[in-house]
This record gives structure tokens, C-alpha cells and sequence, in this order.
């Protein structure tokens, strides 16, 4: 009876170790299972994630070429055809004593500012420009620009003596940088504009613009105001790595930070 029952439980002690193993064995068969997939399925998000990027930087890239062609047809075309008129002005016949003459000196003189803006606008939108003038000289041209618009007192600092960038971004940077003016022109109705430029800790690239104009609600998406650009800034900031950062209030103004690390280097 004895030997019985030491079989019995031998046979009970075998089965559980089987049982112990055969669950071991299914549980190491599902760990591995579980991994694989989570691998396939972040192969198949960073797959994801390099397509949407590359359709961007395409989209982004055409929109660029775009530009840069208007910036040309603005230098060789209308600027020059600009020239030719004032020229035809500066030898009309008349006397210098005459009651025209003076109005004639006038529109002369508003023609060559129109000549210079589009000089200074033809540079803008030529992406090359960016890169050879560098990032910092490319905002102070664009704000020499801004600076001119009457009803807007703008004030400017920067503490930044360095461009840390490469072409590539520091063109990005300086869309993006053109997107918050512009929104600011056609949207905020401000009459004063504060533009900050500085180094966070020497960590940090930030460029905060900030306005007094009427605000917008900026959760909710179904009421931004039409061709405001958000999907332009957010698309070309994901694309280098920049955080951007939307604070408005209705009635209070917009302020509007891009962040981007420093590079070590």
C-alpha cells in the first residue's frame, strides 16, 4: 500500500514538474511571441514616421522651389522693369523749377524704395540667401522689412552672436520665423510686436515673438482663423527637431516660442 501510494505521488510530482515546464514552455513562447510583434509593430511605426517625413520635406521642398522662382521673377522682372521706369522719370524734359518736377522727385524716390523691398523680398524667399547669409543676418533683413509698417511698433533684442545651424535648418527656422510675422499681419491686428532672440542655459536656440493684437482660441482647430499656417510650422519644426509652443488668448495677443536644441558641436 505504501509503495502505491509513493507511486502515486511520484507520478503527481512528475506531472506537475511537466505541467510547471509545459506552462514555462508556453509563457517563454508567448514572451517571445509578444516581443517580435511589439518589434514589427515599432519597425512598421518608424517606417511610418520615415515616409511622412520624407513626403514633407518633399512638400516643403517644392513649396521652397516655389518660392525661390518667385524671388527670382521679383529680381530680374519686376525690379528691373522698376529701374526702367524710374530712369524714363529721372530724364523727362522738364524744368527743375517746374511745380511738377517735385512730385515727379517724389514718385521717383517711392520707386526706389519699392526697388529696394523687392530686393530685400527676392532675398527672403530665395532659400540659398538663407544659407549664405546666415540664419541671424536673414531675421535682421526680415524685421528691416517689418519695421517699415507704420502701425506696428516693433521692438527687438537678441543675444545670439552665433548661427548654430546649417543651411538646410536654419532655412527652416527662418520660414518658420517668416510664418509668425506674416500671421501677425494678416490675423492679429496688433499695433506692437516684441521679437526675442536668445540662448536658454547655452542650451537651447529660442526665438519668441509676441503681439498685442486680438488673440484667437487656439484649441480649438474648427475656429483658427483661415490660412494661418499652423501645419507649415508644426511640419517643418517636427522635420528638425524644434518644439513650438502657441499661447493666445482672445482679446490678449499671441505669443508664439520656437525652441531648438543647440548643437554640441
Amino acid at each position: 500500500m505504501q509503495d502505491q501510494n509513493q507511486e502515486i505521488l511520484f507520478i503527481i510530482a512528475v506531472s506537475s514538474v511537466i505541467a510547471l515546464l509545459l506552462v514555462g514552455f508556453i509563457i517563454t513562447i508567448l514572451f517571445f511571441y509578444q516581443r517580435r510583434k511589439n518589434r514589427q509593430e515599432k519597425e512598421i511605426l518608424e517606417l511610418k514616421e520615415q515616409y511622412q517625413k520624407e513626403l514633407l520635406a518633399s512638400q516643403l521642398e517644392m513649396q521652397d522651389s516655389t518660392m525661390k522662382q518667385i524671388g527670382v521673377e521679383l529680381h530680374d522682372n519686376i525690379k528691373q522693369q522698376l529701374v526702367v521706369v524710374t530712369t524714363a522719370l529721372r530724364y523727362l524734359p522738364i524744368d527743375g523749377e517746374s511745380d511738377i518736377f517735385s512730385t515727379i522727385k517724389e514718385i521717383r524716390e517711392e520707386i526706389n524704395g519699392v526697388i529696394k523691398d523687392i530686393g530685400l523680398l527676392s532675398h527672403s524667399l530665395h532659400s540659398d540667401r538663407v544659407a549664405q547669409v546666415g540664419l541671424l543676418d536673414s531675421i535682421d533683413q526680415e524685421l528691416y522689412k517689418f519695421s517699415r509698417i507704420k502701425t506696428i511698433e516693433l521692438k527687438y533684442s537678441c543675444n545670439v552672436r552665433y548661427n548654430y545651424y546649417d543651411g538646410q535648418v536654419s532655412t527652416f527656422i527662418f520660414r518658420m520665423f517668416q510664418e509668425f510675422l506674416q500671421n501677425i499681419l494678416k490675423h492679429a491686428k496688433a499695433t506692437e510686436v516684441y521679437v526675442d532672440i536668445f540662448d536658454e542655459e547655452n542650451t537651447n536656440f529660442v526665438i519668441q515673438v509676441k503681439d498685442n493684437g486680438i488673440g484667437f482660441d487656439h484649441s480649438n482647430k474648427e475656429k483658427l482663423p483661415s490660412g494661418i499656417g499652423l501645419n507649415n510650422i508644426y511640419n517643418r519644426a517636427k522635420l528638425i527637431g524644434a518644439i513650438i509652443n502657441i499661447e493666445s488668448q482672445i482679446g490678449k495677443g499671441t505669443t508664439v516660442t520656437l525652441k531648438m536644441p543647440i548643437p554640441k558641436e
